[in-house]
Order: C-alpha cells, then structure tokens, then sequence
C-alpha cells in the first residue's frame, strides 16, 4: 500500500506533463516539481522489488525511467568555454546576468562582486527598487556598466537594466498590461574585431501563480509571446514563474513559429541548477529563472550563483552571435 501511495501522485503529475494540458491550481503549482516525482516513483520500484511485486515494480521504473527522460530530452551536449577564453575568430559574444533582488532587499556589493568576478556585460534585475539602485551606484556598478536603463519602484514591481554597452529604450505597448515593469531596450554589441549585433532584451517578471491568481500568471506569459513577433535578435531574461515542464512556458517558446524562441538552459543541463528558493543549500528548488533568445543565438555557460539577501539564485549565460 505504501508504494502505491508513493507512486500515485507521481503517475498523475506524469500524465498531466505528457498531456500538456493547461491546468489550475494545485496541479500547475505541482507541474513545477516534475522533475522531484521521479524520486518517488524510483522508491516506489524499490518497494515493490523489496515486496516481490513484479507488475508494481514495473509500473514504478517505468514511470521513473518517464521522468529521467523528461529532465533529459529536450537538452543539448555540454557546454564550450567561457568568452574570456574564446578566440576572436569565434565572433560575437555576451556574458549577461538576471536576478530577482527579492524586494530589493538582495546585497548590491555582492551583486557587483558578480559582475565583476563573471566579466557581466549586461544585467537585468527584477523586484528592483529605490534603495537597491542607490546601493548599487555607492557599490560602483557605474564603473563597470556605465548604461543603465531603470524603472525602480517599491515591493515587486520595479525593474532595471544595466549594461556595457548604450541603452535606446523601446516601447511595447503589449507589455503595458503585464503585472509588473517589463522594460525593453535595444542596443548594439560589438565584438572583439569589430563585429556589430543589434539586440532586443526584454527584462521579464511575470506575476506569480499563486492560487488565485493563475489567469494573471498565464495571461502575462501568453503577452510576452507577442513581444517577439516582430522578429530579430532578440533576449528575453528574468523571473518567468514558470518551469519547462509548463505548457504555458513551452508555448511561448514556440508561440511565433517563424521566429522560435530557445531557452538557454536547455544547451546545456541548466535545468539541473535550481533558481528558486536558493536561501538554504540543499533546498530542492525549481527553474522558474531563465534567459531565452531567438534561434539566431547560441548559448553556452549558462550557471547559477547564491547572491545574500535574495531567495533566487542569478542566473549567468553566455551568449554567442554568429
């Protein structure tokens, strides 16, 4: 009876995921452990096994075997090496940050001690506020990325960009009806010989889905999918709230069949570093942080990194433009 009480929750959250239908609470909540229900399921065979049921056992490997497939399937080879080690003739590249400051109450020092430990060319930060901006500029983030472009407020809804490189702000009206400031600007990067790029970054915190509040987390993920229409060399980085195991999610990667969107952590493992919660060390954690581009640009490095006072990890990548 035990294992079967293991293995049922597991068997649901499996059909659900493998029906990619959109569901509410509490199975959306639940959709964002997908990856945990395989642990069960593996106990479960081991129950079995123990107890001589051969049909139990496997029912529960196969299920368990189902859930190792999902974290795997949709991911790529093994990172290359980071851009401060990448040769000239390999083009164009972008080492950038994304961080939920978590009420901007995370530690500005240390995230300007990341910047420059990780050679950041472009930072995104949500839940950016008043006090988080002033603490950034007295930690000296101005001598490192000199271009900004910010919208701070107090609680969750601020937002700031910060870069190496000059900042034009574009205006999405679509974006005016998302719960929280989703700024966007474009700029040029230019590469080690001159190579020049043209970018669109949208800094994305979509409102959480909480119990109530589930068709506001999925109408801001469904808006987002309408920023990319136009097309181009385009990054997409910040809070999403929502996991690859979420229909919602992988929707808007593909929500504009001519122009794809690739989720970054999917080139290399990332799915595996947890962004949230990141305050204790051996929290489990889901990957709801996440820095999607257009299928133009490749990704490599993505990793993450404890910042004190924030409950999610910054989420670093480095981004490569042919």
């Amino acid at each position: 009876m035990a294992a079967w009480l293991m293995l049922a929750p597991a068997l649901l959250v499996l059909g659900l995921r493998l029906s990619g239908t959109a569901v509410g609470t509490p199975w959306v909540q639940l959709l964002a452990l997908t990856p945990l229900f395989g642990f069960p399921a593996a106990l479960a065979a081991a129950c079995f096994l123990a107890s001589r049921r051969a049909a139990g056992a496997w029912i529960a490997a196969a299920t368990a075997a189902a859930f190792v497939a999902l974290v795997a399937a949709p991911f790529a080879p093994a990172p290359a090496p980071r851009p401060e080690v990448l040769p000239a003739s390999e083009g164009l590249s972008l080492r950038m940050m994304s961080l939920n400051a978590r009420l901007g109450r995370a530690d500005p020092r240390a995230i300007v001690d990341l910047i420059r430990r990780e050679h950041v060319q472009l930072l995104v930060l949500q839940e950016y506020t008043p006090r988080l901006e002033a603490g950034l500029a007295d930690a000296g983030i101005g001598e490192l990325l000199p271009h900004v472009l910010s919208s701070p407020a107090g609680g969750a809804a601020g937002a700031g960009i910060y870069a190496l490189f000059p900042l034009d702000e574009v205006s999405v009206p679509e974006l005016d009806s998302m719960s929280f400031e989703n700024l966007t600007a474009s700029f040029t990067a230019i590469g080690p010989i001159g190579q020049e790029t043209r970018i669109s970054i949208t800094n994305v915190h979509t409102y959480p889905p909480l119990p109530q509040a589930v068709p506001s987390w999925r109408r801001d993920i469904a808006t987002l999918g309408r920023v990319n229409a136009g097309g181009g060399t385009r990054i997409l980085a910040g809070d999403f709230n929502a996991t690859y195991d979420h229909r919602e999610f992988r929707d808007l990667l593909g929500s504009t069949p001519s122009a794809p969107l690739v989720d970054a952590s999917a080139r290399n493992w990332a799915r595996l570093s947890p962004t949230w919660p990141r305050e204790a060390p051996f929290s489990p954690g889901v990957v709801i942080d996440h820095v999607v581009t257009s299928a133009d640009v490749s990704t490599c490095c993505q990793l993450t990194a404890r910042v004190p006072g924030t409950d999610h990890a910054a989420v670093l990548a480095t981004l490569h433009f042919d």
